[in-house]
């Protein structure tokens, strides 16, 4: 203290001259120290919600470019913006006005300043990355639903510890999350627009995958096996916004003017912070079993059994009063008549499950012993007999048009005739005969008479 003390007192006797003169001289080496301290890459370190960033930097391929020369836009103005933005900075730190995440944005000039990228290489480059073709011709300076695509648009803190990565989820949001109003995909692409067909034969389990074949039945990689391989969250829930915002708009600003605003500024929005994650591929399966999803290919495969036991059948007409089954106003479930596992035949290749039939001691369960083999025969006669005569019927006016020549109106008595053999197909379809609600059977197979019966008068 004294020494300081009697520097200041000694400063003070010197003339106005001399003093100027030494504050001009140390003014810039006051200027350059603390400029090149706050320059650092442990500077920046300094700060502790900076530390993950700064140790994922270290790990990453930019660990020999200085941190300024990413965070701050070329030239000289660039420099003083970040200065200033960084003393304005230092200060909410002293007083504790900092966040514990911070949030940046790189700017492009910063990548395709002289000695890092350029924009002609990049463009020349054809690359696969994890077995995926990209080319960044197709999106450099390119719009896309409003978003101005620039390289932190991919490029992101988000895929685990690596700074400054490729984020494939922002890959997914453009390509496979649908677009305003149902006008489809944001960036329309197929499988072949990002994969290369494979060549080589795919073992599965017990499965034997080779793509060459299904090419030559030019089958389609959307519509055939790779159907359900996007799982995508595309509709953003207004609540989203406050985790940003006091408020939120309800769905009134344009879906580009939202895209504008948060890609652009200089705090970006990453796409997946509002409209959630778009997986894309299956994960890894246990058996033949997890790999295989029957419903992409068989879906409503007991449509016809449903549309019956619940009175809902396309062939009968709305106007006519449903004749529900009991069973199925006391809520009796498929499984409660579907009881008997079904047993693998000699020989065949293990499925990994049974198929429940239904048995008549199930009938036995609610009702008194021997019910089922009693009226499930009785049933299904009824029904078989009803249904023959009616075929017959059907059969024998089918050949009356097909002989009848310069039948009137024939459209409309084809149609009749079509009707009515809709309704015997499905009951042959339903394959209960009966059992899955007799009452709307029999109605039904009335109906399909009463059809035929108005065509053979207009015959």
């Amino acid at each position: 203290m004294k020494f300081i003390k009697k520097s200041f007192h000694g400063f003070k006797e010197l003339k106005l001259s001399v003093k100027i003169a030494l504050i001009v001289g140390l003014l810039p080496l006051l200027m350059i120290i603390p400029i090149e301290a706050t320059s650092t890459t442990d500077f920046c370190d300094s700060c502790h919600i900076m530390n993950d960033y700064h140790a994922s930097w270290e790990a990453s391929k930019h660990a020999e470019v200085n941190c300024l020369m990413c965070h701050l836009q070329p030239g000289f103005s660039g420099f003083v913006t970040g200065k200033l933005n960084g003393l304005a900075q230092l200060v909410d730190c002293v007083v504790g006005r900092v966040g514990t995440k911070p949030n940046g944005s790189i700017t492009d000039a910063s990548c395709l300043r002289e000695g890092c990228h350029s924009v002609d290489t990049l463009n020349e480059d054809k690359l696969d990355f994890q077995g995926i073709k990209f080319r960044h011709s197709k999106h450099i300076n390119k719009i896309v639903d409003g978003i101005n695509l620039k390289c932190d648009t991919c490029h992101s803190h988000f895929e685990g510890h690596e700074h400054f990565s490729l984020n494939k989820d922002v890959c997914y949001t453009c390509h496979f999350l649908e677009g305003p109003e149902g006008k489809g995909r944001v960036v329309e692409t197929n499988c072949q627009s990002c994969h290369e067909v494979p060549k080589e034969v795919i073992k599965r389990g017990l499965v034997t995958i080779d793509h060459q074949e299904f090419l030559s039945y030019n089958a389609s990689c959307e519509q055939s096996c790779h159907k359900n391989e996007i799982s995508q969250l595309s509709q953003v829930d207004d609540a989203s916004c406050l985790n940003c915002h006091s408020d939120r708009m309800q769905g009134l600003v344009d879906a580009n003017e939202l895209h504008m605003a948060h890609s652009t500024s200089r705090e970006k929005v990453e796409c997946f912070a509002c409209h959630g994650e778009t997986t894309h591929a299956r994960t890894e399966v246990a058996s033949l079993a997890g790999m295989m999803d029957c419903q992409s290919c068989h879906s409503d495969t007991h449509q016809v059994q449903r549309s019956l036991y619940s009175t809902a059948m396309p062939a009968h007409p709305d106007t006519q009063d449903r004749v529900l089954s009991p069973m199925f106003m006391t809520h009796v479930a498929c499984t409660g008549c579907h009881i008997e596992q079904g047993v693998k035949q000699d020989g065949a290749i293990d499925s990994f499950g049974t198929v429940a039939r239904a048995v008549p001691r199930a009938c036995d369960t609610c009702h008194a012993e021997g019910t089922g083999l009693k009226y499930i025969p009785f049933w299904q006669d009824e029904i078989k007999t009803l249904h023959a005569r009616i075929t017959e019927r059907s059969t024998r006016l089918a050949r009356r048009l097909e002989l009848t020549a310069a039948i009137s109106d024939l459209p409309a008595k084809q149609a009749l005739l079509t009707q009515a053999q809709d309704i015997l197909n499905s009951v042959v379809a339903d394959g209960s005969w009966g059992v899955h609600n007799f009452k709307y059977t029999e109605r039904l197979l009335l109906d399909s008479d009463a059809l035929l019966s108005r065509l053979e008068r207009q015959l």
